[in-house]
């Protein structure tokens, strides 16, 4: 996975999407075409996310006319994708959570990171028992909340899903206030959003290629 997977084809997949979002063919996208994507994806997943449409709507909304034009689409996507690179690249450069941060590395995922089904995590928690705790807990937390960390829908959850889902939810569950608390929150704010754009992507069958997906896993998984 190069630094540059998040954001490269960024404008072709936004012009994809936004095209399917605008289900009138307006040539915008109104808060309510956007609520209600967001909203299919939530059923589809049977639960609903953090991440609020009309705030997302306000973000994409550049000029504040109440339209989000295709222009406007893709620019907010690029951008966001350009962020996430950037905050990539510092984690694996030395930044927070990086290899010379508080964080450490997360060890690599398997050469072969195809991922296992449901009733396969289930039974490797079997047979790990308690000789691996925090492997274990680490499973235990995938399986009861599998729909979460299967980002891409293919029923299936691989090594770098299951770090990212991981350290989502520490993210969430953490109530520090340092400045670097603070900036792996909106390093993990905006890898959710990325993460809801493509679960947008997988229901509208825009999603080509799961190099968006892995770039922002790996982004969440070396946040502390």
């Amino acid at each position: 996975m190069s630094i540059s997977g998040i954001s490269s084809g960024a404008s072709q997949f936004a012009s994809a999407l936004f095209s399917k979002i605008d289900t009138r063919q307006q040539g915008y996208i109104s808060e309510d075409d956007l609520t209600t994507a967001f909203s299919m994806v939530d059923k589809a997943r049977g639960k609903s996310s953090n991440i609020d449409a009309a705030e997302v709507f306000k973000q994409f909304d550049s000029d504040s006319d109440g339209k989000v034009t295709k222009d406007e689409f893709s620019s907010a996507i690029e951008n966001l994708a350009s962020q996430l690179d950037q905050q990539l690249m510092s984690s694996r450069m030395g930044g927070p959570g990086g290899p010379g941060g508080a964080g450490g590395m997360p060890p690599p995922p398997p050469k072969d990171d195809a991922g296992f089904t449901k009733d396969q995590l289930s039974s490797q928690i079997e047979e790990i028992g308690s000789k691996d705790s925090k492997r274990t807990d680490l499973l235990n937390k995938v399986v009861n909340n599998f729909d979460d960390a299967d980002s891409d829908g293919d029923g299936k959850v691989s090594f770098k899903e299951a770090m990212a889902y991981d350290k989502s939810t520490q993210a969430s569950d953490s109530g520090t206030t340092s400045d670097t608390s603070n900036t792996n929150a909106q390093a993990n704010s905006e890898a959710q959003l990325m993460m809801k754009i493509l679960q947008l992507a997988h229901a509208y069958g825009t999603f080509g290629t799961d190099q968006n997906s892995a770039g922002v896993a790996s982004l969440l998984s070396t946040q502390a």
